[in-house]
């Protein structure tokens, strides 16, 4: 028999057990049978032989808990208290303050359980193994094994397991899992892929490019295992309450049980018997599990909520941030817009045509990350000769520099010409604008557009219904490009023509402007990473962030979709509410039980014990189930 279906007879039996003789007391427990009470000759036996069936682990995990000097644990109040009531009589109660604690203990398991389910897809996704093809050999190893450039196949219906290049094949991906899209993606030869992603068709030889501890999917695991480690406020305000709360009415209960019967009449068996069961009353309310539990619990479940929709929170702390954000601040390129750059004109001078005209900015964008560089490049650039290019030098917000054929060549805005002295003709557009010069000539310019996502805009629109009161873009772009796209995507401010380190510093304006309220920061890109790092809640993208950015940031959308803010802004308010509300109940239920306990001659004073056990294993029940409500969609969504 397995120990989970051993424990669920014990708990059984012993429920059964503690009905039959709490009938036999309450009907036959003063009567007598030879002169011995049915109290003493035939439930006291039985109760101490159920005790011991149901209790034998508790005292083991307690005298564990008391060799690693925690003295306060609430497995030892319960034992303490079961004693306690076994000292004055009470042995039914005893026996119920451990089975009913074995029961709250398995609602917990339960719960946790249920919780932890919500990430389960998330952690599922790690490989166990990896199949090699290097050499056209198939050899199966552990993920860590694979080195960078090795060569891995994914046959079909199988996980990709590192990031890397197609390196032979062609094939459809199921990416749902990691950027929630739904539609199959096509993938050739020279395409990248992310790890995650399941082969849906032909086999797949990849190129690694990164090791496995490196991956898109490594990281998301470490985010998802490491998010309960830094904790939210009101989870640290709980652990502290519960080293001052416990402790304290661990002492009045001994308090109580001692000084009133050395007053009221030491020599008197039924004071003590009576005061006795108000400190054990005590000792077993006292236990914080309501509060220990139910409320992590509920930022558990709410990080795992937010997996499900494919946004990762490094921590509790920062889920609690979502509900309180005043600001938003946009990084344009990849977060407001899709980042897909397409040549839209070619405009060569009159002495030039538009393939040298194109030849040269391709050249001249050839070491260039920034996707209008691959815009331009069109996976030409391994076609081009690299050789011809030297001296390669980035101008940070204005472009770029080379010596290519021996002659200057200059790529980039209106601001690298009109530095370098060169004459040209500005083009007044909303849109980018490559210049080209050559050997000190203008050779023309090429104009880059780029389309506002789809959900942009309601994605904003439901920011400020949910609370956020003012957005911003913080571009490099120029006014005119930025002006368009707040106003395309309802944006209230932007600042254009910021370099890097401009963007940072206009952050801390902000900041400075805003004390004390949260301002959000969204980016994708190497040149967000300082700024995700400076605001209060940095949000990345993850399909096209760089790993410094990830990195860098609180929280990951891992489809780019804005709107995923938003649900976990829900989230967030719902969560706090959850928590406020555990807080709130439990600490009433076992101050006014307390506070009952300590009234003499109540009609409930014979029952006082019931009475503790439901302000401990029952308020912890109903606080746990509470916080289960973060896992219906139905709650988020109608609130």
């Amino acid at each position: 028999m397995s120990e989970k279906k051993f424990d669920f007879y014990r708990i059984g039996l012993t429920l059964v057990i503690v009905v039959i003789l709490l009938i036999v007391h309450i009907l036959y427990g003063d009567a007598l049978i030879r002169g011995f009470k049915v109290n003493n000759l035939i439930i006291l036996p039985i109760t101490l032989l159920a005790y011991i069936f149901i209790s034998f682990d508790l005292y083991i995990k307690s005298f564990k808990q008391i060799s690693k000097k925690d003295f306060f644990n609430e497995i030892t109040l319960t034992l303490i208290a079961s004693i306690a009531a076994f000292a004055i009589g009470e042995y039914v109660e005893a026996l119920a303050v451990t089975l009913f604690f074995q029961i709250g203990e398995k609602f917990e398991e339960y719960a946790v359980n249920k919780s932890r389910d919500s990430i389960k897809s998330i952690i599922n996704l790690r490989p166990d193994k990896v199949t090699l093809y290097n050499n056209e050999i198939e050899k199966v190893v552990d993920p860590y094994e694979v080195q960078i450039n090795d060569l891995i196949i994914v046959k079909n219906g199988e996980r990709v397991p590192l990031d890397g290049v197609v390196y032979k094949g062609k094939s459809s991906l199921d990416t749902s899992s990691m950027t929630g899209e739904s539609v199959p993606k096509a993938i050739k030869e020279g395409d990248t892929i992310i790890s995650g992603v399941i082969n849906l068709g032909s086999p797949l030889i990849i190129k690694a490019t990164k090791e496995f501890y490196d991956s898109t999917m490594s990281k998301m695991l470490e985010l998802v295992e490491n998010a309960s480690s830094n904790k939210a406020p009101v989870e640290k305000f709980i652990t502290k309450f519960s080293k001052i709360y416990t402790p304290v009415v661990i002492a009045l209960a001994f308090l109580i049980a001692i000084i009133p019967p050395l007053f009221m009449g030491y020599n008197s068996p039924d004071i003590w018997s009576q005061y006795i069961r108000i400190g054990a009353s005590f000792l077993v309310i006292s236990c914080p599990c309501a509060l220990v539990l139910s409320v992590p619990m509920a930022y558990f479940v709410s990080l795992g909520q937010a997996s499900k929709v494919n946004i990762l929170i490094k921590g509790s702390n920062y889920l609690d941030k979502f509900r309180n954000i005043f600001a938003v601040i946009f990084d344009k390129t990849g977060t407001i817009t899709k980042g897909n750059f397409k040549i839209s004109e070619v405009l060569p001078t009159k002495n030039h045509d538009k393939d040298e005209l194109l030849n040269l900015v391709k050249y001249g964008e050839y070491y260039s990350t920034h996707p209008i560089a691959n815009a331009i490049l069109n996976n030409d650039r391994d076609y081009l000769d690299k050789t011809l290019i030297k001296d390669y030098r980035e101008v940070s917000g204005k472009g770029i520099i080379v010596n290519y054929l021996d002659k200057e060549l200059l790529v980039g805005n209106d601001k690298l010409l009109t530095d370098n002295n060169i004459k040209f003709e500005k083009i007044n557009t909303p849109f980018t604008i490559i210049y080209c010069a050559y050997n000190h000539e203008f050779i023309g310019s090429i104009t880059i557009r780029d389309e506002i996502k789809e959900s942009s805009k309601d994605a904003i629109k439901s920011m400020y219904k949910n609370g956020v009161k003012e957005t911003y873009i913080l571009s490099g772009d120029n006014y005119d490009i930025c002006s368009k796209v707040a106003e395309e995507a309802g944006i209230t401010k932007f600042v254009a023509n910021l370099l890097p380190l401009d963007k940072v510093n206009e952050l801390q304006r902000i900041k400075d402007e805003n004390k004390s309220k949260i301002i959000a920061y969204i980016g994708d890109g190497i040149n967000d990473a300082p700024s995700l790092t400076l605001s209060d809640l940095g949000i990345s993208m993850g399909i096209n962030g760089s790993d410094l950015t990830i990195e860098s940031s609180d929280a990951v959308i891992m489809d780019d979709d804005l709107n995923k803010v938003n649900y976990v802004i829900k989230i967030s308010k719902k969560n706090h509410i959850i928590a406020l509300e555990n807080i709130i109940f439990a600490i009433s239920v076992k101050i006014i039980t307390m506070i009952l306990s300590l009234i003499p001659n109540l009609p409930i004073s014979g029952y006082i014990m019931w009475l503790a056990i439901f302000a401990d294993v029952g308020v912890t029940i109903i606080c746990v189930f509470n916080s289960l409500r973060l896992l219906t969609k139905k709650y988020i969504k109608s609130n």
